[in-house]
Formats: structure tokens, sequence, C-alpha cells
């Protein structure tokens, strides 16, 4: 007795028969894998590359907490030291890519910081910071409160001086090296 489903009968297959058929399309993959690592080693095709993607966190730390400069600075620096590791994070993946597929690692070809993924995650090389372009302090408006019996009642704003201090400054890298 084959069991069908109601997705395997809109396909027009019975499930027996998708696991069989799906199982010796494992079989026949393990083997041409199997075949292809048995090889010889062959030189890499030219043109051959590695692309791999290394990620740099710092934390920024400000000399003044309340000073814009000195955030501004602060983050400048943690940026670049940002760059410095992501660069070497994808320069050893790159490398035990390289030794696991036995080439070996030549110059780069290119650097890219656009990451796929869609969408805006975190600062990037034009970071805005809170209070606009480069600007880590700045007024908000506070609101002020007055209890009442039922809850709290909105009364008004006072304007405060806040510096806001991002923690960290991330940096994503995608190189591609050449390979031979």
């Amino acid at each position: 007795m084959i069991v069908r489903s109601p997705f395997a009968l809109e396909r027009g297959f019975a499930i027996g028969e998708a696991l069989v058929s799906r199982g010796l399309s494992v079989l026949l993959s393990l083997s041409a894998i199997t075949l292809l690592s048995a090889a010889p080693a062959v030189a890499a095709p030219a043109g051959a590359s590695i692309t791999a993607t290394g990620t740099g966190q710092v934390r920024v730390r400000p000399a003044d907490r309340h000073n814009n400069a000195s955030i501004a600075a602060a983050y400048q620096a943690a940026r670049r030291t940002s760059i410095v590791r992501a660069l070497t994070d994808a320069r050893q993946y790159a490398r035990d890519y390289a030794r696991h597929a036995g080439l070996t690692l030549g110059r780069v070809l290119s650097i890219s910081d656009q990451q796929s993924g869609g969408g805006f995650y975190g600062p990037g090389p034009a970071f805005f910071g809170p209070f606009g372009p480069g600007q880590f302090c700045g007024t908000l408006r506070q609101p002020i409160f007055k209890h009442v019996m039922h809850g709290r009642k909105l009364i008004g704003f006072k304007k405060v001086h806040r510096c806001i201090v991002p923690p960290f400054v991330f940096t994503t890298l995608t190189i591609t090296y050449s390979a031979s």
C-alpha cells in the first residue's frame, strides 16, 4: 500500500516514490563528491579567486563623555581600528579556505563594505550621529509629567543637553583574493 499526502497528489507522485528518488539523488551526489575528491590535485583554473568576509568590532572610549569633539575623535579612532580588524579577520578566513582547497592565496583583487541582506544595519562609512552628521551631543526635549489620580499627565517639556556615545563601531568587509 502506498500512502499519499495531499501535496503528493497535487504533484502526481507517491511519498514512497519521492523517498526513493530523493535517496537515489543523494547517493549519486555523494558518489560524485567522492570521485572528485579522489581526483589528483590540479592547478587552479586561470582567474581563480577566494572571497572572504571579515568583521571588526571596537568599543568607543572617549576621554570626555560630555564633549562632542572627544566622542567624535574616539569614534574615528575606533573605526580605523575596526577596519584593521576586519581586514585581518577576512585574511585569516581566506587563508583557511585556500589551505582547505589546496590553493595558495595571492594578492587582493577587491575590497567591499557593501553587504547583501537588504536594508540598512548599523553605522557604515557615512554614520550620522544622533543629532546630525558627526554630532554626538545636542539638546533634547524631555517630557514633564504630573501624577494625577489615575496615572500621570503631560504638563510640558524641558530642554536638556545630552551626549550619546555609540557603544561600539562595527566594520564588515568582503575581500576577494587571487588564488593559484
